[in-house]
């Protein structure tokens, strides 16, 4: 008989256990600072548009958006929204943001694919790239980046350079964004899986 309710009351101890944890689990906060949702408005392009943070997690977008890839010319915040809104993650560099003690070293090649920035970009503040961005340095940041884009799958992240960014990597989704100075590749790859595919429209791309 005493061991029948000590069999009882393990069972109701892990159980008990069993609920404490997925309590814990489930009131965690996903990763990055949660923004304010400014909506899925679609603007003509070109239309100005206030946007809450920077860079922009949600708010009203162009019709088109940013396909997955790497990126050596700035975006227009229109289309990276409307990226956001199909689940895309964005990681967001700044080249001109220097880490401090380092020596930088010109280099005269640029990874991804080369583009030019349009008309509506530089009205956002993201237009031409300074020559911070041809740096040895950044070139070591963005090949971190791409390790990182390959190892999740590529689709639906972008890497793409952000002149006007205040610190030195930023990760967007929808209403989701966090951003810091030196490189952690744990820290993207958690907002990654905590982010990706997670915005509001469900789309094949």
């Amino acid at each position: 008989m005493t061991n029948k309710w000590l069999w009882i009351g393990a069972i109701i101890l892990l159980f008990s256990a069993f609920l404490a944890w997925l309590f814990v689990e489930s009131s965690k906060p996903l990763l990055g600072t949660k923004m304010s949702d400014l909506g899925r408005k679609h603007v003509p392009v070109g239309e100005k548009v206030e946007y809450n943070s920077n860079p922009p997690t949600s708010g009203s977008h162009y019709e088109d958006w940013v396909r997955f890839g790497i990126y050596s010319e700035p975006k227009d915040d229109g289309n990276l929204v409307h990226s956001l809104e199909h689940g895309y993650v964005i990681l967001s560099y700044n080249c001109d943001k220097r880490v401090q003690g380092s020596k930088l070293v010109r280099r005269a090649y640029a990874h991804g694919t080369e583009e030019e920035a349009s008309p509506s970009a530089e009205a956002t503040g993201s237009g031409a790239l300074s020559e911070s961005f041809k740096l040895d340095q950044c070139h070591k940041l963005v090949d971190q980046l791409i390790t990182v884009y390959e190892k999740k799958g590529k689709t639906r992240i972008i890497v793409v350079p952000r002149p006007n960014l205040d610190f030195r990597i930023a990760l967007t989704a929808w209403t989701y964004l966090d951003k810091f100075d030196q490189f952690d590749q744990t820290r993207i790859e958690k907002f990654i899986d905590a982010h990706l595919n997670q915005g509001p429209e469900k789309t094949m791309e």
